[in-house]
């Protein structure tokens, strides 16, 4: 047998042990639930009457509340929301730049519970599993954590200007996948001056801003809420 044959064989031989030790390493999986939650507040000067002057700011307000949280929806849909989290890098930022992404639609929302019993009852599972600090999915992966997108948040008072508030609900179970070792729960904002656009030609700064805006939220919220 000749050189080049024996180091076939050896590494025929060698194949097996190879593509054991391969199948020996856990697939780490981040689950990660984008939202279709969206929220907004116009407070304008009648707020600051009181009770019933803030009640009657929300009525005068409510149908530009609508028309941005439309917007919101349009420009910063859950397939928009993992594109700005890809860009900022987010797996890295978690420190879990090795772990497979498993998508998963976004929760129901709050309008749905209304509307459907079944809604509302896996609404307040979720929240138990969370609370219970459970897994949200059916996952069985030893080495796995969670990044609930919980909703987007559009607030503007006179005194404070526009921000978009961004909640986020991270868990890291881990290696073994026992139980949580790292979390955040919570808010963080960011303001806003262009959106929403005043005029059509401003559409394309208005976008951008908002979803830059939201990617700078989840940076804040790692740094600031991450533990």
């Amino acid at each position: 047998m000749n050189a080049l044959s024996r180091w076939a064989v050896a590494a025929l031989l060698a194949m097996p042990s190879a593509v054991a030790a391969q199948e020996a390493v856990p697939t780490c999986e981040l689950h990660v639930w984008p939202t279709e939650i969206y929220l907004g507040i116009n407070m304008g000067l009648l707020s600051g009457l009181g009770p019933i002057g803030a009640v009657a700011d929300v009525e005068a307000h409510k149908d530009r509340v609508a028309t941005v949280k439309d917007l919101m929806k349009s420009w910063l849909g859950p397939d928009i929301q993992m594109e700005e989290l890809a860009k900022a890098d987010y797996k890295a930022k978690l420190g879990l730049a090795g772990h497979q992404v498993i998508m998963h639609p976004s929760l129901p929302t709050p309008e749905e519970a209304k509307t459907d019993p079944a809604i509302a009852e896996q609404r307040k599972a979720t929240a138990a599993k969370i609370k219970a600090g459970q897994r949200l999915s059916d996952s069985k992966a030893a080495c796995y954590a969670e990044l609930v997108v919980d909703y987007i948040f559009y607030f503007k008072a006179m005194m404070h200007g526009s921000n978009l508030f961004a909640n986020w609900i991270f868990r890291d179970f881990g290696p073994t996948g026992t139980k949580v070792v790292r979390m955040g729960n919570g808010q963080v904002k960011n303001p806003l001056e262009q959106f929403p656009s005043k005029t059509p030609d401003l559409i394309p700064a208005a976008k951008a801003e908002l979803r830059d805006a939201f990617a700078r939220d989840f940076a804040e919220y790692v740094a600031k809420k991450v533990k």
